[in-house]
């Protein structure tokens, strides 16, 4: 958080995607700045996407359709947590005779919010210019709640200083929305005892382990862990959880960026997501 703090307040966004920026500027139509902001997305990892989008836009780097496109898919959980976690607790961490179902589980992850992103520019986006001349110099924020501080190029020491704060208040806040939904997830099993003694025919078990990771992905993605398929667990990885809803909308909340765009496109790419899963692991099976 404090390192893509400091690219964002010292505007480094032109310089650091110079080396993708060729490919990825002519794939999406976008300058180096929303190159930038997409492999920050991409490689940091969830919430740091929507963070970031939403600094950007506070300090005038972003437009709002460039702002909004940018978070309809650049906001996902990274490949860190994806291959030292999520992996792991579904068996695919290593061994040769899984290992080609890793590597498409791996692409069709991070696929699915590119192609997505693909499309959103050659569809919903495409009357929209985002290159850097059709964009004004950062200056101060017009929207409510920008600081003039923070629409200056501020110095190393100021750029540090505010990203550390920024840093340790969305850790707060997004530790304190992790464990709200964490504690939302420990009467599941009593609420699945509950239901065995009224419905013996049911399988509470199963209902218990989908709804946990939809209230918090890791916490969930254990307690379930026996119960669901990997299709399906894969499908929950992009969705997220609420938490990391609740946890992008805490990022996004000072802006007048919409919510509820989001929203619709998280939702739609999990549709897509368990289309695809659910014929990946079946081929695979």
């Amino acid at each position: 958080m404090v390192l893509s703090g400091l690219i964002v307040r010292l505007d480094l966004g032109r310089t650091i995607s110079l080396p993708a920026a060729p490919v990825l500027g002519r794939l999406y139509r976008i300058d180096s700045t929303m190159c930038t902001t997409l492999l920050l997305g991409f490689l940091f990892g969830f919430p740091l996407g929507a963070k970031t989008i939403a600094e950007q836009y506070r300090l005038g780097q972003l437009s709002k359709p460039r702002a909004q496109y940018l978070l309809s898919f650049c906001n996902n959980i990274g490949p860190v947590y994806l291959l030292s976690f999520a992996l792991p607790l579904f068996g695919l961490s290593g061994g040769a005779e899984n290992r080609l179902l890793r590597i498409a589980v791996v692409i069709s992850f991070f696929g699915i919010p590119l192609l997505y992103g693909l499309i959103l520019r050659r569809t919903v986006y495409r009357r929209f210019s985002f290159f850097s001349e059709n964009l004004p110099k950062p200056g101060p924020w017009t929207h409510p709640g920008a600081s003039s501080d923070e629409s200056r190029h501020p110095s190393f020491v100021s750029a540090l200083d505010a990203s550390v704060t920024s840093a340790c208040d969305a850790i707060a806040r997004l530790g304190g929305y992790m464990i709200f939904f964490i504690v939302c997830n420990l009467p599941l099993g009593q609420i699945s005892g509950l239901f065995k003694t009224i419905f013996p025919l049911t399988s509470p078990d199963s209902l218990a382990a989908l709804a946990a990771p939809v209230l918090e992905i890791t916490s969930g993605l254990s307690l379930a862990e026996s119960i669901l398929p990997p299709a399906l667990s894969m499908v929950m990885l992009t969705f997220g959880g609420l938490s990391c809803f609740a946890q992008t909308y805490t990022c996004i909340r000072d802006t007048d960026l919409s919510f509820g765009n989001y929203c619709l496109h998280k939702l739609t790419q999990s549709l897509i997501a368990f289309c695809l899963y659910t014929l990946l692991f079946s081929v695979f099976s």
